[in-house]
């Protein structure tokens, strides 16, 4: 069965959220890896900015994909016919021009990607300066900029935007490639990873302290009253959405809590700790990592859902 128009939109948009994701992550995790020069950092940089650019790529299309279905759904014109309405809005409106400044944003944040960064970080800070730039466009086409472009409300969303998209990121790459299980580990290399764990876990707690505040100004604004949380496909989405955050909120909690401490204790040390302890912190962040791909879909479906007393 074909995909209706608007389905079609909520998957490509969950696409592009992930992707952006995963690139940011991979920025975030690139960073890290540079400060540190042993093996086990070494053979993790290319891994981790190839995932970077087939991320940013897959992002790249999406986007473009993204704009061509909005233009044809606005223009109630079949998708293959869809050219004529892509420019009128790419020229003429400001949802194309704040998609305009979103894909010049990924091409920039790719770009900084495909470069290895030899000479120090600066790759990688364009790439995460970008994404900043892509996310605040992506504000811009959301239910936040009905208040204007620089309003209290789509900022607290441009925040809220880039902290999830971090989180998601870094959790992706962390389960997927940068934990990934390493044998003859030296000391240097065991204190390297356990910088790692810690820098991710740091990250992943000021990204989710973040997520609360911006998520419950955001959830103030859009419902107009806690009466609307249930009852209506925003608010039902909306506090699945929720629980979903909370939920991998408590699994990177018990990552921090009982999972590591008594893991990095030895491994800052250099020495070695017992192997239950990061195959422990690997699946749990693997279950965390399947949660938080559940809320990058949630808010595809969110972004294109009108909030109580509004009309897309």
């Amino acid at each position: 069965m074909a995909l209706d128009l608007q389905t079609t939109q909520r998957l490509v948009t969950a696409l592009l959220n992930l992707g952006a994701a995963v690139l940011m992550g991979a920025s975030v995790s690139r960073l890290w890896l540079g400060r540190d020069g042993s093996s086990w950092a070494r053979t993790r940089r290319e891994p981790v900015r190839k995932a970077a650019v087939i991320a940013g790529l897959l992002a790249l299309a999406a986007d473009v994909a993204w704009l061509w279905l909005e233009s044809a759904a606005m223009a109630e014109v079949p998708v293959t016919e869809a050219a004529s309405a892509t420019w009128a809005m790419v020229s003429s409106s400001h949802l194309g021009f704040a998609c305009c400044i979103g894909i010049a944003a990924l091409v920039v944040a790719t770009a900084g990607a495909f470069m290895r960064g030899t000479g120090g970080s600066g790759p990688t800070l364009l790439s995460l300066a970008a994404l900043a730039v892509f996310w605040y466009a992506r504000s811009m086409v959301s239910h936040a900029s009905s208040d204007g472009d620089f309003s209290v409300r789509l900022l607290a969303d441009w925040a809220h935007l880039g902290l999830i998209s971090l989180w998601v990121g870094e959790v992706m790459v962390a389960g997927a490639i940068t934990l990934r299980a390493s044998a003859n580990m030296a000391a240097s290399d065991r204190r390297a990873r356990a910088a790692y764990v810690a820098s991710l876990s740091s990250s992943a707690t000021f990204a989710l302290t973040g997520i609360f505040v911006t998520g419950l100004y955001a959830v103030w604004r859009s419902i107009d009253g806690w009466a609307n949380l249930i009852g209506n496909p925003y608010g039902n989405t909306l506090v699945v959405k929720m629980l979903m955050v909370g939920a991998a909120a408590a699994l990177g909690g018990y990552n921090r809590f009982f999972v590591m401490p008594p893991w990095l204790a030895r491994e800052s040390a250099g020495d070695a700790a017992a192997e239950v302890f990061p195959v422990r912190f690997k699946r749990v962040l693997w279950i965390e990592a399947v949660v938080l791909l559940a809320v990058v879909v949630l808010a595809a479906w969110l972004a294109s859902t009108s909030p109580p007393g509004e009309q897309m």
